[in-house]
């Protein structure tokens, strides 16, 4: 890989001192920025108790988190443009929900799911806002003002918000105070009269908004962010074509690049079918299962012997489209074979998607061997927890790329806000220095786990069965990346040593911070007690290493090991 200059390999002035490593209160942002603190995407749970509360969403605990992830909170400023909405249209039932989207066909799916899952005839509506034309500047933002709402029963808010979760298609907290400012110059339209509606304000200052000015000069960091992902995922290996901007497409978040990606193979076959491969992220199972797929086979130990299983399958006649896996998997750290899967798939022909967000491009090389990968941009590509993103890239030398590029770039929609952008292309200039500061932080860490009485595994791609694998797939001074999880002997200990531990504390990873979750407590709760047979103990506790001083860093560590020796002894 080249280094070009958008991706420094010394740190900016930003990472010259980071903070030391320390907790936050309960419901505070996780973010070393406080300017933006409203866009932050992970939350504060520093406490066991807090965790397992906030799976089961208990109100001491949702009354105080006022920021969340956004695919799973509606954040305030979504919150204020979905009452403005609301009043806009005169609906003053209060059991009235409303989700807003960036994509009207977004609005459309989500209504369509509500529907079928209502056990009533319930009324659901569609609402389309559109700039009117005689308050368009005609500088390309009348495209970004503009927004869909899907109007349902409050008794549907579950089911909806499971929606907007599980295909990440919901607005996001910089795109909703851009089209809140512009609602007063838009249209409504929908197929009920009574929210159909003329736009309240004609612009008569044809002058730019800040706001304006801002998106309009964020656009050029869609095709910057394009050409920087392919530079990176471009393959080491020689005779392999180098990725084309062209080939990597943009999306608001990691989710919505993997339920857009699953809805378009699903549509190749009359009766498709998609293999589930290792442990995958709950929400990329719950993507795939949205979506037209006649079948979802799971191989969640994701061994050999499930690879001769899925081989013998093949082999009786038993037809597979895709096969979707992580590497390394984002909490066991386990890496699939990918040279055997890529076997399977040249003999009969299905389509390899990946997810290496854990790893990330800088790491490894995994292009060659698969057709399709999936980044969630939200993580290190990142870094400073204030933006979410979704990346996508085509393989060029894949069998199957003509007809995969070729229908997304028929049916892709841009959706992925350019202010939310352009704040991405700044968080990743140096992403090259952050990746290796985060790794060579990480690996003292998996030592002193390693050495310590209390733990009993310790999962990083170097200490894992698999660890073979993953070394064969890595680039010239790649390393084994930021992402650990241990799991101690006995689970009390877990509990005290994160209660115990002073590092910032709670969803998301791939953070400039390090974080830590008790990870099945959140992604698995309602299933706790089921997924400790796949590897994945209810006292798996996840981290994610920073870029802290390492001596500071080793010492919250261990300091919190030394309070669970205490209890133990």
């Amino acid at each position: 890989m080249t280094i070009t200059p958008s991706s420094e390999i010394t740190p900016s002035t930003r990472h010259d001192s980071p903070p030391p490593p320390r907790s936050f209160p309960l419901g505070k942002a996780n973010i070393y920025q406080p300017p933006d603190e409203l866009h932050a995407i992970s939350t504060s749970l520093p406490t066991w108790d807090s965790v397992s509360a906030m799976a089961r969403q208990d109100s001491w605990v949702v009354e105080t988190v006022k920021w969340g992830y956004p695919r799973f909170k509606i954040n305030a400023q979504v919150k204020e443009l979905s009452d403005a909405v609301l009043h806009r249209l005169k609906v003053t039932d209060e059991m009235t929900g409303c989700m807003i989207f960036s994509s009207a066909k977004a609005a459309q799916q989500c209504a369509t799911t509500l529907k079928a899952t209502s056990r009533q005839q319930s009324v659901i509506e569609i609402v389309e806002f559109v700039m009117s034309p005689a308050s368009d500047l005609g500088d390309g933002t009348a495209y970004w003002a503009q927004f869909s709402a899907t109007l349902f029963p409050d008794e549907l808010w579950s089911e909806a918000l499971a929606f907007w979760r599980d295909t990440g298609t919901g607005i996001s907290t910089r795109h909703a105070p851009f089209c809140l400012e512009e609602l007063c110059y838009l249209e409504s339209k929908s197929s009920n009269p009574a929210y159909q509606t003329s736009s309240p304000c004609k612009r008569e200052n044809q002058s730019s908004s800040q706001l304006h000015m801002s998106v309009r000069s964020a656009l050029v960091s869609i095709p910057a962010i394009q050409s920087v992902i392919a530079q990176f995922v471009t393959s080491e290996q020689p005779g392999q074509l180098p990725v084309q901007p062209d080939d990597v497409f943009l999306y608001p978040n990691g989710t919505n690049a993997i339920y857009l990606l699953s809805q378009m193979l699903a549509s190749f076959k009359a009766e498709p079918t998609v293999v589930a491969y290792g442990w995958l992220y709950p929400e990329t199972v719950k993507a795939l299962h949205r979506c037209a797929w006649k079948e979802c086979i799971s191989y969640k130990y994701g061994t050999e012997e499930e690879l001769d299983q899925l081989e013998s399958m093949l082999a009786s006649g038993r037809l597979v489209d895709a096969l979707f896996c992580e590497l390394p998997s984002n909490i066991k750290l386990s890496s699939p074979n990918v040279f055997r899967i890529r076997a399977l798939a040249e003999r009969y022909s299905f389509i390899i998607v990946c997810d290496d967000t854990v790893a990330g491009y800088v790491n490894i090389d995994v292009l060659p061997y698969v057709d399709v990968i999936i980044s969630s941009l939200t993580k290190t590509f990142s870094g400073a927890s204030n933006v979410t993103g979704g990346g996508l890239v085509v393989n060029p030398n894949s069998r199957h790329y003509s007809r995969i590029h070729g229908t997304l770039c028929t049916e892709y929609e841009s959706t992925y806000f350019p202010m939310d952008v352009d704040v991405l292309r700044n968080n990743s200039k140096d992403l090259v220095w952050r990746i290796k500061q985060c790794s060579d932080n990480a690996l003292p860490l998996v030592d002193l786990f390693q050495s310590h009485s209390s733990i009993a595994q310790v999962n990083y791609p170097s200490t894992s069965p698999t660890a073979s694998l993953y070394k064969r797939l890595m680039r010239k001074g790649g390393s084994y990346g930021n992402v650990l999880s241990v799991v101690f002997r006995e689970p009390r200990s877990a509990e005290h040593f994160y209660n115990t531990l002073n590092i910032c504390k709670g969803t998301s990873f791939g953070t400039n911070f390090t974080l830590a979750l008790p990870y099945v407590q959140l992604a698995n709760y309602r299933d706790r007690d089921k997924v400790g047979k796949y590897g994945v103990p209810q006292h798996i506790i996840r981290m994610s290493v920073g870029l802290e001083d390492k001596e500071q860093l080793l010492h919250a560590v261990a300091a919190a090991l030394g309070e669970v020796e205490r209890i133990e002894s």
